[in-house]
């Protein structure tokens, strides 16, 4: 937690086992197979009922990310979407330095002074590295140590090559297997994909559970339920109707509550 606090973002050196890394990129793949476009690298609002949903899901029950998550989001949060990203060799596909916002779709936002404060709880977002993801590939670069300003939705350029006030660039790195949590304050960017390998990696944004997110919320929508691993002390359950519902769909939103503590959504 204090290299997250410092820099903004953290990574997990050996997330996925290497059997469990194989399911999810057949499972990427299979998913992939019937893009809305041709050129589309990019499927989102997974069903989390579906066969095809099921490695991802299991990598979001595991209590080593749940531990580190519930200390950010506090033990109530929410997952919003599955979000699968493709490079393939070659992709011009770029996004420019940025802060993430979540006003729009969970009412969560910052002023100044909570953001220099490092208020918590606060959203974060999940990316987990299916295929080597670096610069050369289509990954993504950070600036460590900027998550407490607010710079914007769009940052500007001068922001980041200013290295004397505010400090470098560096390579968010992650291996086939690792996974990486940054806060969405912390400026960002990623790559076209220059290699001659595929970069495929999975994302999920987490936001604390709030009057704004319940409103927007029907837990008793299904009476599934995921719990965590090892010890089940986490609760996974579809928060809207959408989150199992067939065919595609946005803002398929899971609630986590701990099994440890009373108060949870209902």
């Amino acid at each position: 937690m204090a290299a997250f606090e410092q820099d903004g973002f953290f990574m997990f050196d050996s997330f996925l086992r290497p059997t469990h890394l194989e399911e999810l990129r057949d499972a990427f793949d299979e998913r992939m197979k019937a893009p809305l476009a041709d050129d589309c690298e990019v499927d989102l609002g997974v069903n989390w009922a579906s066969p095809d949903a099921e490695p991802f899901l299991r990598a979001l029950r595991d209590e080593r990310l749940l531990d580190f998550l519930a200390q950010l989001c506090g033990p109530n949060f929410v997952a919003m979407r599955l979000e699968l990203f493709e490079k393939r060799p070659g992709s011009l596909n770029l996004i420019p330095w940025h802060q993430d916002t979540y006003t729009t779709h969970v009412g969560f936002s910052w002023d100044d002074a909570t953001a220099s404060a490092g208020q918590r709880p606060h959203p974060v977002t999940l990316w987990v590295a299916l295929d080597t993801a670096s610069s050369e590939t289509g990954g993504m670069e950070m600036v460590p140590g900027r998550h407490r300003e607010l710079l914007g939705a769009a940052v500007p350029q001068l922001a980041i090559l200013d290295a004397a006030a505010h400090g470098h660039a560096v390579e968010y790195k992650l291996l086939p297997g690792q996974a990486g949590v940054h806060h969405p304050l912390t400026p960002h960017r990623s790559m076209p994909n220059t290699s001659t390998h595929r970069r495929r990696a999975f994302l999920v944004r987490f936001v604390p559970w709030s009057d704004a997110v319940a409103a927007t919320c029907d837990t008793a929508a299904s009476d599934l339920a995921w719990l965590s691993e090892p010890s089940c002390k986490y609760c996974w359950r579809p928060a809207n109707a959408a989150a199992v519902a067939p065919g595609r769909a946005l803002n398929r939103l899971l609630v986590c509550s701990s099994k440890e503590l009373p108060g949870g959504p209902s």
